[in-house]
């Protein structure tokens, strides 16, 4: 599926773009009190407020009148401004940047040229006339520039992890039906990915309730926090979804975690329900050659000992476990997960 035109922002200005968030949150609610409040004319206050929406901060519920979202409200509350971590966070959960981000991860240290930035933008995204698509083009390079996390360098745009990793912690996407590991030389893919996750929806809606109580856990929290820092620490980028814990692509390989508390009474039926959903997940997101892990709270007891090698094994799955905050894993794991830095 093709990004929509309409969410895709045309507003140049990111500096602008906050200056919008901030005249909400002091009272403005029409497009034409946003224009007055930055100094624009009316119809850029229709693109400024289309532009904070984009970004997460604001919604418009009734016609014409804006309001701040949570993230919006905490953006306002906690110093706003282009380094800010909500920011960051809410530009990287629109579909267009969800698109932008893992095209500019696979080429690497090498970057992309602009004629090449902008054959994938037209590819991947309605961005109407070819004046308008011109001017879409260089607002989203722009955007990406401000919030510092691509460099210019010898003509080419190249992608910097470590200032993403620097301010947040884990990119989300929003929709289920985004591919979180896509390969960006196969648009197909994100139209696969979406016709599985339609067909699956009775599916998704019952695991994504599931996550929602077990990320309220917090040795669930816990593992996932872990395991993301061991991913940035490798300088690669943790994502997750409504349903994925994380998932991530490091030296070619694609990777997708699967979180679960474990206790001795509940430790059968957790690993079980892990292994399923790992295998559904590569499945909905279309990576048949991803690495599965399943991260359990405790080491195996006595009993279930034996379930180590047959997910390793028979089920080509990775265990890892926590103990004291720290990673552990047998020989095999540690060597094909060595990012993970795991104890013997």
């Amino acid at each position: 599926m093709r990004v929509p035109s309409d969410e895709i922002p045309q507003a140049d200005s990111l500096v602008d773009v906050v200056r919008t968030v901030i005249a909400i949150s002091q009272g403005g609610r029409t497009f034409q009190q946003i224009a007055q409040a930055i100094g624009k004319v009316e119809r850029q206050g229709r693109y400024y407020r289309k532009a904070a929406e984009i970004a997460g901060m604001v919604v418009t519920p009734t016609m014409n009148h804006s309001i701040l979202t949570p993230l919006g409200q905490a953006f306002v509350r906690n110093n706003p401004n282009l380094g800010s971590p909500e920011l960051l966070r809410g530009v990287l959960n629109s579909r267009i940047f969800q698109r932008v981000i893992p095209y500019l991860e696979s080429k690497g240290i090498t970057g992309v040229t602009r004629i090449e930035f902008e054959g994938f933008l037209n590819a991947t995204a309605d961005l109407g006339t070819v004046t308008m698509a011109h001017r879409r083009i260089s607002t989203v390079i722009s955007w990406l520039v401000d919030l510092g996390i691509i460099v210019v360098a010898n003509s080419r745009y190249v992608l910097s992890n470590q200032a993403i990793n620097q301010r947040i912690q884990n990119i989300e996407f929003d929709n289920p039906d985004e591919p979180l590991l896509p390969n960006p030389n196969d648009l197909n893919e994100y139209d696969l990915v979406q016709q599985r996750s339609s067909a699956a929806n009775e599916t998704i809606v019952s695991y994504r309730n599931s996550a929602a109580l077990e990320r309220a856990d917090n040795a669930h929290r816990d593992l996932v926090n872990l395991t993301s820092e061991r991913i940035r620490n490798a300088g690669a980028l943790p994502k997750f979804n409504q349903l994925i814990d994380l998932a991530t692509h490091i030296a070619d390989k694609d990777y997708i975690f699967e979180m679960k508390s474990t206790t001795e009474t509940n430790e059968k039926s957790q690993i079980r329900a892990g292994l399923s959903q790992l295998y559904e997940y590569r499945y909905l997101q279309n990576k048949p050659q991803a690495k599965l892990v399943l991260v359990i709270e405790n080491s195996l007891s006595a009993k279930e000992l034996w379930r180590q090698d047959y997910l390793e094994q028979d089920r080509d799955v990775y265990l890892v476990w926590d103990g004291n905050n720290e990673l552990y894993g047998n020989d095999r794991t540690r060597n094909d997960l060595n990012f993970l830095e795991l104890i013997p």
